[in-house]
């Protein structure tokens, strides 16, 4: 009778991360460390199997040992192969926009065996895009970015989960509380409404010289500024999270840096002449 096995699985999504070319190949450096250490573990169990050539057994098994990973550039380009093989490529794309890890994907694709224990690892580098309006601003940006590990040995499925967190929680990308649900509604309340009114009094010196005759047409002038302006922070908090990703890949042909000093001078100099011309006029 066969033994049931008790499988333990821990999941969780990748909320905050910054990597770039070396610190990523570091981090699959230590998920190799962790697949050797599943492989030992299955070439002991075979060791109570007499139906089995042993030697061959295990050296099919350690075959199957180093990662076969997956990197998506950003022009859907794909490299797909062990670590060195990948990284060590002249195609290696410069603009990363997703990788994939599965310990278990060399065993089931070549022998169609299941290990007892794995880890699967996506990383979405994607970024929103600023003029996407059909994305709502005050939900939490979308991103695939996960990873799971499972197995039957609890020490190491809870060892290598703790391992893969530590690293990643090493490495949050700047910003990244942007991107959760709340903060755009805050912003509104807090900044985009009295922004609106701000634009309006800016304005007013117009609309009281060339429509001041007419009720209707000014109030409903103050009313398009006050909306217009709401509109422009909203692209201004779209571009916000495209400048500053929740999931970041640092390469040197990024412009991350020029876009976010044009980002900080932009909301700087709104809100120095903002607070000027609040105080200006209180005092």
């Amino acid at each position: 009778m066969e033994k049931n096995i008790v499988r333990n699985r821990l999941t969780k999504n990748i909320t905050s991360l910054s990597l770039d070319k070396d610190e990523l190949r570091r981090f699959l450096n230590i998920l190799q460390e962790r697949a050797n250490a599943i492989c030992e573990i299955e070439c002991k169990k075979i060791e109570s199997f007499s139906d089995v050539n042993l030697e061959k057994a295990k050296e099919n098994l350690k075959t199957c040992a180093p990662l076969n990973i997956t990197i998506t550039g950003k022009q859907s380009e794909e490299l797909f192969g062990t670590i060195d093989e990948v990284f060590n490529s002249v195609s290696f794309p410069e603009r990363i926009k997703s990788l994939y890890v599965n310990s278990n994907l060399s065993y089931k694709t070549l022998f169609n065996y299941y290990t007892e224990n794995s880890f699967e690892i996506i990383i979405d580098f994607s970024k929103p895009k600023v003029f996407d309006f059909t994305f709502q601003p005050n939900e939490k940006t979308p991103n695939d970015s996960v990873f799971r590990v499972e197995g039957s040995d609890n020490t190491l499925v809870n060892g290598v989960f703790h391992e893969i967190d530590s690293y990643v929680n090493g490495k949050p990308a700047i910003f990244s509380k942007i991107h959760n649900g709340s903060i755009y509604s805050l912003l509104i309340w807090f900044l985009g409404i009295p922004f609106g009114f701000w634009a309006c009094l800016k304005l007013s010196f117009f609309a009281n010289t060339f429509i001041e005759n007419d009720i209707f047409l000014r109030n409903a002038f103050f009313v398009y500024v006050f909306f217009v302006s709401l509109f422009v922070l909203r692209i201004l908090f779209h571009y916000f999270r495209w400048v500053y990703p929740m999931i970041e890949y640092r390469s040197k042909k990024e412009r991350s840096i020029i876009h976010q000093a044009a980002l900080f001078s932009i909301i700087i100099g709104l809100i120095g002449k903002f607070i000027y011309d609040v105080f200006s006029h209180i005092f």
